[in-house]
């Protein structure tokens, strides 16, 4: 047993009439005072994937009532909060970094790989109620920022003097993307270690890449404002090898998906401020 890891029977919860909605705990760890990491399994007459979840008390020193409101209060267990250990989960990414802040406060280390500021940086990116959006980069490798235009929280349009606009995207948004991609980007000098959740910033010719590898994960509606068909356009003119290669760097599609230029539509897939 490691230093985490607890006996189910010291939990002060059991989910005694949970069960059939999350299933019975067969493992704890206790993050902070007040908070618990569990997993659970379904009988096995009713085969079910295990689920994980944080718990968490109402009067855990590290919680702050903000970020339990995040959580969901077990119906039958009183000042007993809830969430899945998911990543698209907004609770989870709360009550994970509020506990590893209470551990950082208290002097005591943090799980292995795993620092605040990427907490913030991840929690940025699914939670913004909480942690703010990602703050728009005011420089750029091509100068300083003149005005922008918002494609998606951590997604931006910048235009600059000496390129035009060019196309910010924040850790970890980027990564998406294949390192062939990442290679295309560039970099401003207090922004390279993901742990400041540095930008990488495209051209507009380059951006083509990246925003084509984004698509497949645009499930909040930014994709709709991007000429897709223009885009794959763009993306055949600019790297007529894209998809060709080394699929470990960049993707290798199957004669049957490969890219093919599309008629009538051009290469001006993005329709910026005047």
């Amino acid at each position: 047993m490691d230093k985490k890891q607890m006996p189910i029977s010291e939990l002060p919860f059991n989910f005694d009439g949970l069960e059939p909605q999350y299933g019975q705990i067969k493992h704890a760890e206790l993050i902070c005072p007040g908070v618990y990491f569990i997993m659970t399994k379904f009988n096995t007459d009713r085969p079910r994937f295990a689920g994980e979840y944080l718990v968490v008390t109402e009067d855990s020193p590290a919680i702050s009532p903000e970020a339990r409101n995040f959580t969901t209060p077990l119906p039958t267990i009183p000042r007993m909060f809830l969430c899945e250990y998911d990543y698209d989960c907004k609770g989870r990414h709360v009550v994970e970094y509020e506990a590893h802040k209470y551990l950082v406060e208290h002097g005591l280390p943090l799980p292995e790989g795993e620092s605040l500021e990427e907490a913030r940086a991840f929690g940025r990116e699914v939670c913004p109620e909480y942690f703010g959006e990602f703050p728009i980069p005011e420089k750029t490798p091509w100068g300083p920022v003149i005005r922008h235009d918002r494609l998606w929280n951590g997604l931006y349009w910048l235009e600059t003097e000496r390129e035009g606009w060019v196309l910010a995207i924040a850790y970890p948004l980027y990564s998406v993307l294949f390192e062939d991609t990442l290679a295309l980007a560039a970099q401003i000098e207090d922004g390279k270690e993901a742990e400041t959740c540095g930008y990488r910033f495209y051209t507009y010719r380059a951006s083509c890449c990246p925003l084509f590898e984004m698509f497949p994960y645009d499930e909040d509606g930014w994709g709709q404002k991007i000429d897709g068909a223009a885009l794959q356009n763009a993306l055949l003119e600019n790297f007529p090898d894209y998809g060709l290669e080394d699929e470990r760097n960049s993707p290798d599609l199957p004669a049957e998906q490969r890219i093919l230029p599309i008629p009538g539509v051009g290469t001006d897939f993005y329709r910026f401020p005047s």
